[in-house]
């Protein structure tokens, strides 16, 4: 079949254009269209994610992990505070981490949430599980009084979604609890 006179015969090349340069017939190159540079593509993506506020906080905290809440207790011995004992708190998600404290004059302790970040848990249908314990050392020995698997990334899942006080009496037994989702091992009770 001919083309009707006054126009020229196209191929297939030339009904589909490619997005690099090719050799045309008559020498000349054809380009792809252009496009905006990569620098001012992203600046304008920051941009409009602070624009968002709370949105873009959001965003920046994809992977971020509460892999032990904040813990607030008090260490007693026969109802007497364990002043200036050191405690141990230890987790394992990514790699095994702990962080130490003591004890005040009235056996009270304080640990902050501790963070991890993962772009696998939240990207992948991956089940967590974090290893949690608490250990007090006293009088040359060390004790586990807090033994738990968080189950969940928020912070306070621990606990059902209360804060974590507690009460330690290190004379007591340990006992096995299931009741916020997992396996919680502890000889603590929670204070009010």
């Amino acid at each position: 079949m001919t083309p009707p006179s006054g126009q020229r015969p196209t191929s297939r090349k030339d009904a589909y254009p490619l997005p690099f340069p090719t050799k045309r017939r008559s020498g000349q190159c054809r380009t792809a269209p252009e496009r905006p540079p990569m620098r001012q593509t992203l600046c304008g993506i920051v941009l409009l994610l602070i624009s968002q506020g709370g949105m873009a906080m959001s965003l920046f905290d994809i992977g971020k992990v509460c892999v032990f809440s904040e813990f607030k207790a008090r260490v007693t011995v026969n109802g007497e505070p364990l002043k200036n004992a050191v405690v141990i708190r230890r987790w394992e998600w990514l790699e095994p981490q702990q962080d130490r404290t003591t004890t005040d004059e009235n056996g009270y302790f304080t640990f902050p949430a501790a963070f991890e970040r993962s772009i696998m848990n939240r990207a992948l249908p991956i089940e967590l599980v974090i290893a949690q314990g608490i250990y007090v050392e006293t009088e040359g020995e060390v004790k586990k009084i807090w033994s738990n698997s968080k189950r969940e990334p928020e912070e306070n899942a621990e606990l059902g979604g209360q804060p974590i006080n507690l009460s330690c009496e290190l004379t007591n037994d340990m006992k096995i609890t299931r009741q916020y989702g997992s396996i919680m091992n502890t000889l603590c009770t929670r204070s009010e």
